[in-house]
């Protein structure tokens, strides 16, 4: 196991929670932008079809994109998460280990 006690990345964490919520919004963006079909309207011609179906296609093709977007900054936070985790585990074992000598020099002070 690493012994080294490294820096939280609280600077990537920071940077990446907007980057979040910019992606999101523009998720949002994009399926609020294609209105549905008007229901009991004229009938639509093939080539209308055919542009609204490849419409369709990229706007999946970007919510992908959008989508791995935002799992790669949450595996990015994870990694953060996890490398905090790992400090403050490392932190309250020295801490222990702090009181306990703290308490043993306070009985050998107290005899």
């Amino acid at each position: 196991m690493d012994h080294t006690l490294m820096a939280v990345p609280w600077l990537q964490i920071v940077h990446l929670v907007p980057s979040i919520l910019d992606v999101s919004r523009e998720l949002l963006r994009r399926t609020k932008g294609t209105p549905p079909p008007v229901a009991g309207g004229p009938p639509q011609t093939d080539e209308q079809l055919a542009a609204r179906l490849a419409s369709l296609e990229e706007n999946e093709r970007r919510q992908a994109e959008l989508v791995s977007q935002m799992a790669e900054q949450l595996a990015a936070l994870a990694r953060a998460l996890t490398s905090l985790h790992r400090q403050i585990t490392w932190l309250t074992i020295g801490v222990g280990a702090s009181l306990i000598i703290a308490l043993v020099a306070l009985g050998i002070a107290l005899r």
